[in-house]
């Protein structure tokens, strides 16, 4: 398959502006429109087949994305969620319905809950995994993060029921973060840090643990390499699904949380 093609028609999708009320366009009508975009680049699971894959070369791919127009105005706007470094005085967590992980009752987010990578051994291949470690999202643009406003335009889903607490966290200033600001960055990351599985590469992400406390995945890089496969010498790196901008944590880094907010059920 045409990885090419694909990103190609997603550019066109972001650059889409029929429907905005004027040549200005609005940062929320911006994020809205990435977030509404990159959720419908789906996973159906694993492909094995290297001639179903969409594949693409990293270096093209940052090309293409380089000309767009909505992340050229969110960057204007917002260079920290579009290309980094990550702001780190503006980091949200959102705990939605009951999450398996907290204890029950009304969340409480603290060290003791944290599940850090050093933690869970035998973590199955994957480019964004669950379960361990914790994912934050940048404030900013009138927002509590990309996150919180997935959550807003997909409101009533089963799989985010409300309440939803969001904390304000206050990571330690000498933390070591590593950026990826494209889909070479991607690649990069995955061949430094490699997990193979079958054909495909994965981030062995207990191996970057060891020297990264976190991973921060930006908007420019999503809009590279969501749902594409990227072929290189060692093996194709596999497909990644992170639909918004965050910052995966490996290790428990905060010196404080508060919460900041808390969005109640819906009315009946």
């Amino acid at each position: 398959m045409d990885g090419l093609d694909d990103l190609r028609r997603r550019i066109d999708q972001l650059d889409d502006e029929e429907g905005y009320p004027h040549a200005e366009v609005p940062a929320h009508l911006d994020l809205a429109r990435f977030v509404t975009v990159m959720e419908q680049v789906t996973s159906a699971g694993t492909i094995r087949d290297v001639l179903r894959m969409p594949c693409v070369a990293a270096a093209e791919a940052d090309a293409l994305v380089e000309r767009c127009r909505l992340l050229t105005r969110l960057r204007a706007l917002a260079p920290e969620i579009v290309v980094g470094p990550v702001n780190l005085g503006a980091q949200f967590w959102i705990a939605t319905g009951n999450p398996s992980h907290l204890p029950p009752g009304e969340p409480t987010l603290a060290e003791q809950y944290f599940i850090g990578m050093t933690d869970k051994a035998n973590l199955r291949p994957s480019t964004k995994p669950f379960g361990v470690g914790m994912f934050t999202a940048t404030g900013g643009l009138g927002t509590h993060g990309m996150w919180r406003l997935y959550l807003d335009l997909n409101r009533g889903s089963t799989l985010f029921p409300l309440p939803w607490h969001t904390w304000a966290v206050e990571p330690r200033r000498d933390v070591v973060i590593h950026e990826i600001a494209g889909a070479t960055e991607w690649v990069e990351f995955a061949r430094s840090f490699p997990l193979r599985d079958g054909t495909l590469l994965y981030p062995d992400w207990n191996a970057a643990a060891r020297e990264c406390d976190a991973v921060h995945m930006t908007t420019r890089a999503i809009a590279a390499t969501q749902g594409l496969y990227f072929p290189t010498e060692d093996g194709i790196v596999a497909a990644p699904y992170w639909d918004v901008e965050q910052t995966f944590w490996l290790r428990w880094c905060f010196n404080a949380v508060k919460l900041v907010e808390v969005t109640a059920e819906d009315p009946e």
